[in-house]
């Protein structure tokens, strides 16, 4: 199998951590943002969208990090990441809030706050961060509250749920999101940062 990732990326992380904790036979190629990689026809062919991830199995391709999540999950038979019961259910419900919800508005607040002065690209719009800003309390909110009383979102162990939430958190210091009042959030993210592949994951935020 080979991966198509940035290691800045969320989305990337969370692919590259699942094969890592799975110890998956993958080859990772890192994509460079600036010098055209995702453009060319080669990789368009993998992905027209010209976004990563992307995984190739042989000639099968695959694109969207929950579904690559997914598919790395289920090469392994001894793996609670995507354990076989209904309990796929409730991870999917997960990373459909993730994405819906959850890390729209963090990738909003962070672009603003942190990655517009990163790439030269001026100040932040304060109406884009406060409207960012107050989602991001009211979606924490649900996250934190079903963190009061689980120390995972499904079950008992860790799952790809897990690792599709958190990914956002990468950069929850550099980016200054508002997260400091929701401590089972806090202690949630330490939880998954003893676990090697998900800290051996960390974007480097420079």
């Amino acid at each position: 199998m080979d991966l198509y990732v940035n290691l800045l990326s969320p989305n990337s992380r969370k692919v590259v951590a699942v094969a890592e904790h799975l110890g998956l036979d993958v080859t990772t190629h890192v994509m460079d943002f600036g010098n055209g990689d995702l453009k060319t026809p080669e990789f368009l062919a993998i992905n027209p969208n010209g976004k990563i991830p992307a995984l190739t199995d042989g000639d099968f391709k695959l694109w969207e990090s929950n579904a690559i999540m997914a598919y790395l999950a289920s090469k392994s038979d001894n793996s609670s990441l995507w354990p076989k019961s209904d309990a796929r259910y409730d991870i999917m419900r997960w990373m459909n809030w993730e994405l819906a919800h959850w890390g729209r508005w963090i990738s909003t607040y962070g672009f603003e706050t942190f990655l517009k002065k990163m790439f030269g690209m001026g100040d932040a719009d304060p109406k884009v961060v406060e409207e960012a800003g107050g989602f991001i309390q009211r979606f924490g909110a649900v996250l934190d509250g079903h963190l009061a009383n689980n120390n995972f979102l499904v079950g008992d162990a860790v799952t790809i749920a897990d690792f599709a939430v958190a990914s956002h958190l990468g950069y929850r210091i550099a980016a200054g999101l508002p997260l400091d009042s929701f401590s089972n959030i806090l202690a949630w993210e330490a939880r998954l940062n003893e676990i090697p592949a998900w800290r051996n994951s960390t974007p480097n935020a420079g």
